[in-house]
């Protein structure tokens, strides 16, 4: 995926401006694609990094929309397109908002702010950038999962969170089918426990002690991942879940003694 400036193809990171995202967009804006930085809320994040971008040589723009919001969405993609005179071919859903709480503990706000921000999300940006997609007859698109097989027996503390993952990898695969026939991949990178730059230390403390590969992952290890999967040597692969994990599962489940941590992800979520 090597273009000159202004030439390459637009990638639309979802949550671009900080933490995993940003690294997603640094390494896309490397490999030669024009980089749309969405961000929420968090306006000097966003021109902090499209002015680094810049400076590198890529083109770049940070774009505000609430994805969880399917107006918003849909507003997004049309600014992306009017901006670069071409459609998105490149999507990152990477934006979802951790929770770690029972399900007796957990709001019907929280819960619902769960789904839409992971799951709903991702479905209403896809939707915004299929039709320019389809008549390139070629797009990538990777969702941001979760590496655990809690995704089909589930595990305490985190339901909310794992029924909108579940959702992912149910509809990254539904994607993958329906949209073969226009050179559209789908495919879903799957970390396991990430610093994404904003953890807690106890959180990052609790989460490392699990990971059998002794360290947690980066958002470098991300961004890998999610660059194979968009260059032309991944042209056959669809419908993949691709775990970055360090061969860690939710095996390892919170018990009563980890009420303190689980106050701690509370407070300020590992993957805002």
């Amino acid at each position: 995926m090597t273009h000159s400036n202004g030439s390459g193809p637009v990638a639309l990171v979802t949550g671009g401006a900080r933490g995993i995202g940003r690294t997603l967009c640094e390494r896309l804006a490397r490999d030669g694609a024009r980089v749309v930085v969405n961000y929420r809320s968090d306006a000097d994040a966003a021109r902090s990094l499209v002015a680094q971008l810049e400076a590198g040589g890529a083109t770049a723009v940070g774009i505000q929309a609430d994805v969880s919001d399917p107006e918003q969405a849909a507003g997004l993609a049309r600014a992306a397109e009017e901006h670069f005179g071409a459609g998105v071919s490149i999507l990152v859903n990477n934006v979802g908002e951790f929770s770690l709480s029972p399900v007796a503990a957990t709001s019907a706000e929280r819960w619902n702010d769960v789904i839409n921000s992971n799951l709903n999300s991702a479905f209403y940006m896809t939707r915004a950038v299929l039709p320019s997609m389809r008549a390139q007859r070629h797009g990538r698109i990777v969702m941001i999962g979760l590496s655990a097989s809690l995704l089909v027996r589930g595990a305490p503390h985190i339901a909310a969170y794992s029924v909108a993952k579940t959702g992912i990898a149910v509809l990254t695969r539904s994607l993958a089918v329906e949209e073969a026939p226009y050179g559209i991949t789908v495919n879903c990178v799957a970390p396991g426990l990430i610093d994404n730059g904003h953890l807690h230390p106890r959180q990052a403390a609790w989460m490392s002690r699990r990971v059998p590969a002794g360290r947690l992952g980066t958002g470098d290890d991300i961004a890998e991942a999610v660059a194979f999967l968009v260059a032309s040597r991944a042209d056959y692969i669809s419908g993949a879940t691709l775990a970055v994990a360090g061969a860690w599962d939710w095996e390892d489940r919170p018990t009563d003694h980890d009420a303190d941590v689980i106050e701690v992800f509370e407070e300020k979520p590992a993957n805002a």
